[in-house]
């Protein structure tokens, strides 16, 4: 599934899917990361930390702080 944000200075567009574990189902999530579209292309980036900011629509991501 995927949802539009609409901010002030940016769109973006989350991508929200199941994974699904079929040998341990009670330990199935949910994964939600911001799409990143242009050039004609859809790519969905390498799960990591994030926070968007819904007034504005931007996405920033989250580091490790290692």
């Amino acid at each position: 599934m995927m949802i539009k944000v609409v901010g002030s200075k940016s769109t973006t567009v989350i991508f929200m899917a199941d994974q699904w574990k079929p040998q341990s189902q009670w330990d199935s999530r949910y994964l939600w990361m911001p799409l990143e579209i242009g050039g004609g292309k859809l790519l969905l980036p390498k799960p990591q930390s994030w926070f968007l900011n819904i007034r504005t629509g931007e996405v920033s991501k989250i580091s490790s702080g290692s």
